[in-house]
């Protein structure tokens, strides 16, 4: 399983799986904030904007782009330094979080299926161009192809997930299942990840010039410990705010005028 997994010419889990546990940690913590940002943007006017945002963050900020940065430390090509375009990292997590916030916006407050697959489509090409601009960022002592079968079908899978993901923030209501599906979103953004990271082919050159960038730990460390302090922003905010929908029904009066 390992080696379907593996780039050829690189080692995906040089680190160990300690690595991709990490991230996988990291997606499903997203995915959980997200949830219940979506719940408020649901039952909020005057805050809907601001929920959405920040359930865009939580899940393509945190969710896609941290976790995919940080199972890509343990990407390790033998004997070859690797590093990292800045520029095109920050890209890939401005496209993931608009990317988001577009799918979020479009599949609306309540749950419309054309709406949602519009959504799920809109966000998860985004997500999947995402995916695609972080792995595009690394740099080598020599050449890295890409399969462009392999990369439309991380696309397609990317699709697939944040349909789900859309429909799920409509449709689950049980505290108890956020969890079942946030760990299921992990899975389908790891199913992305790996399946891009099945594309690149390293191809070392001694002969060619040094990669120049970020090392990936210096990049990734630091936007790992940001994005961790970040999320304590949201997490207090759903831990703090009212129950919109609960409000709503003790005055009987509808969520929407509030």
């Amino acid at each position: 399983m390992v080696e379907v997994l593996a780039a050829t010419g690189a080692d995906t889990f040089g680190l160990g799986f300690g690595v991709a546990l990490l991230a996988f940690a990291l997606s499903v913590l997203g995915a959980l904030v997200a949830f219940a940002c979506a719940r408020h943007a649901r039952y909020s006017v005057r805050f809907r904007v601001l929920w959405l945002t920040v359930a865009a963050i939580s899940l393509g900020g945190v969710g896609v782009w941290l976790a995919n940065s940080v199972a890509l430390l343990g990407l390790q090509v033998p004997e070859a330094p690797m590093r990292y375009t800045a520029a095109l990292g920050a890209a890939a997590l401005a496209i993931a979080v608009v990317a988001v916030f577009a799918g979020l916006l479009i599949a609306g407050r309540d749950p419309q299926l054309p709406r949602t697959i519009i959504g799920g489509l809109v966000m998860g090409l985004g997500v999947g161009l995402s995916t695609y601009l972080t792995l595009d960022a690394l740099e080598v002592r020599g050449t890295i192809d890409q399969s462009l079968v392999l990369i439309g079908a991380a696309v397609l899978i990317s699709m697939v997930v944040c349909t789900a993901i859309l429909q799920a923030f409509h449709l689950v209501r049980r505290a108890w299942l956020r969890p079942i599906v946030a760990v299921l979103f992990a899975c389908g953004v790891a199913a992305v990840y790996y399946t891009a990271i099945t594309a690149l082919t390293f191809e070392i050159d001694p002969g060619h010039r040094m990669p120049t960038g970020f090392t990936l730990f210096d990049l990734v460390f630091p936007m790992l410990v940001l994005g961790a302090l970040g999320l304590t922003v949201p997490i207090t905010a759903v831990l703090v705010a009212p129950d919109r929908r609960d409000l709503a029904q003790h005055h009987q009066v509808p969520a929407a005028s509030r």
